[in-house]
């Protein structure tokens, strides 16, 4: 019985060419991933301290100059936050009731139009021991904003430390939509502990994503090493 010898023959492909192909590959899912996130404007992390018995105000840059959003403390308790943009009619925060309350969100609630009442440019986190940003720990104040584009909409993280230390508090980061985009509430931050800290050495992309199609196999394999001595 004859071997019939197959007519189809195994394409080589040299060492310089399998590289670029992966240096492709790479850009491709480089680019991919920026697009998905383009629509945030993440502001890294500020860790800007408001003290218990200090009178402070400060200003945090948006979208376009004039847009922008204050935050101010007061040695009465008073927190406060306030957001201005160039087509001020647009600006609104998302309140905890009618009075100027501003509310305190959860990591994941929807920020979009459906969500705000009236306009109103300026609201307080807490003052005194009244507000729903009177307890100690992390929240996110839900605020919308018009350079005249479109309403943006954006979230702020704050860490209070309480009402029995006056109500001081820490902007931890924040970010905002391009106009008309929803947004949820911490989107956009990248992977980090409650606190806002870098990625630890121990983490890394989840295996299989995008971001190890970048790092390559030998970014992986060292990444490998490199958790298996922290283990010993």
């Amino acid at each position: 019985m004859k071997t019939r010898q197959s007519r189809r023959q195994t394409t080589k492909v040299s060492h310089s060419r399998w590289v670029a192909y992966a240096t492709a590959g790479a850009a491709t899912a480089l680019a991919g991933s920026n697009s998905l996130e383009a629509a945030i404007h993440y502001s890294g992390l500020v860790n800007e301290v408001f003290p218990p018995n200090v009178h402070k105000i400060k200003t945090f840059k948006l979208d376009q100059p004039g847009d922008y959003f204050t935050l101010s403390h007061n040695s009465y308790g008073a927190a406060e936050v306030r957001i201005v943009g160039i087509a001020s009619a647009g600006d609104r925060i998302f309140r905890y009731v009618e009075q100027t309350f501003a509310s305190k969100l959860h990591r994941g609630q929807t920020i979009s139009p459906v969500f705000f009442g009236r306009s109103f440019y300026y609201a307080f986190m807490a003052f005194d021991c009244i507000g729903a940003w009177t307890d100690p720990g992390i929240g996110f104040i839900g605020f919308g904003f018009n350079s005249g584009a479109g309403t943006q909409y954006g979230w702020a993280r704050v860490r209070m430390a309480g009402c029995d230390r006056n109500n001081a508090f820490k902007l931890i980061d924040y970010a905002y939509a391009d106009p008309g985009e929803r947004i949820r509430a911490g989107q956009g931050i990248p992977r980090a502990g409650e606190d806002g800290q870098d990625m630890s050495d121990e983490q890394g992309p989840e295996e299989g994503s995008l971001g190890w199609l970048a790092v390559g196999a030998v970014g992986l394999l060292a990444w490998r090493k490199s958790r298996s001595r922290i283990a010993s």
